[in-house]
């Protein structure tokens, strides 16, 4: 009878104890897949708003506000965007670093802890530990459901899409934003 009291006594905290470690671990895991896919819309803007940059000191006949930073144009692209991968645009007589979109984006993000690197702490897709975070960046411009006020040509959707595995349920953070040429 003693025996079967204190298993009980100890049965039911150990079992909260667990549940809790599963819940702090999911979340933790939502929290950092959320920064990550708000860390991909915002290099997609970033490479919007450089594009500005250089129309305004081009002109509106050479750059366009939605080109990809390799020369084309982003109309449908599917990518992976990192902050560690950056290509270099001339506009004028200036040199502007804007992310590069990646053609893939199927691989893991790795996560560089070296605090001897200048990217301390970072996320990325060139060096560092594999873990269980991907993130792919679609981007559709014109939208397939443009605002009705707002010339299609003047929008963009851009959806941010992390996953991870967590024992063994595939788990996804999306983040859709419209980007507006806005000059």
């Amino acid at each position: 009878m003693a025996l079967s009291v204190i298993l009980a006594a100890v049965v039911g905290p150990v079992s909260l104890i667990t549940r809790g470690l599963f819940t702090f671990s999911f979340s933790k895991n939502k929290v950092i897949a959320s920064n990550l896919a708000q860390e991909g819309l915002e290099l997609v803007r970033l490479v919007r708003e450089n594009n500005v940059a250089c129309d305004t000191v081009n002109g509106p006949a050479t750059w366009r506000w939605n080109r990809d930073p390799e020369g084309g144009m982003l109309t449908r692209v599917r990518a992976g965007v990192d902050i560690e991968s950056f290509t270099v645009i001339q506009c004028g007589g200036s040199s502007i670093a804007t992310p590069r979109l990646s053609v893939s984006c199927s691989g893991p993000l790795l996560y560089e802890n070296d605090s001897l690197l200048a990217n301390y702490g970072t996320y990325g897709y060139r060096s560092g530990v594999a873990t269980l975070f991907s993130r792919c960046v679609d981007i559709t411009s014109p939208p397939d459901s443009p605002d009705g006020d707002i010339p299609a040509s003047a929008q963009m959707d851009v959806v941010s899409t992390v996953t991870w595995n967590e024992r063994g349920i595939e788990r996804r953070v999306v983040l859709r934003e419209r980007l507006y040429d806005w000059r």
